[in-house]
């Protein structure tokens, strides 16, 4: 039995420009909410005190690490899609639903913090995952599995360490 297949106009590895600007419309709120995070993630490392100060300082590290690596995959999808990342400050701001923290936050708090920013960029991960099935993008949904299967783990692990 045949399948049926959608039908496409190529123009951009096979997608036309309506399906691409989708993808890269979606691809670009996810790196605005990432952005954001980055930002409050090495703010926390910089800022954090107290006696859990090593493990925290060190795991906030690897997290805006992390993050750094996947806003730049997110970014370079979006110009393969043919577009341009959102790429400034006051863009991000404006556009993600994550947003800044000011004053002194204990660790715990901070954690906290993270924990609902990550619930956030897995919205967003989701969001462009379901898009990119949708529109035949293996590429972005690869990309946006390992992020959700890696952000998931990390959300749990934070939980347990806020627990108490």
């Amino acid at each position: 039995m045949a399948t049926e297949s959608k039908e496409k106009t190529y123009s951009k590895l096979g997608f036309n420009r309506e399906e691409a600007s989708e993808l890269a419309e979606s691809l670009n709120l996810l790196l605005c909410n990432y952005s954001v995070v980055y930002q409050k993630i090495r703010n926390f490392h910089w800022n954090v005190v107290g006696g859990d100060f090593f493990d925290v300082h060190e795991k906030l590290e690897e997290e805006y690490l992390s993050a750094a690596e996947n806003i730049d995959t997110v970014a370079e999808r979006v110009r393969v899609l043919g577009f341009k990342p959102i790429s400034t400050l006051a863009e991000y701001l404006e556009k993600a639903e994550v947003e800044e923290v000011t004053g002194d936050l204990s660790s715990d708090k901070m954690m906290e913090e993270v924990i609902q920013d990550y619930e956030v960029l897995l919205s967003f991960m989701v969001d462009v995952a379901d898009l990119a099935v949708e529109n035949g993008d293996l590429g972005t949904e690869t990309i946006m599995r390992s992020m959700i299967i890696r952000t998931e783990g990390k959300h749990w692990m934070f939980s347990a360490f806020v627990k108490k």
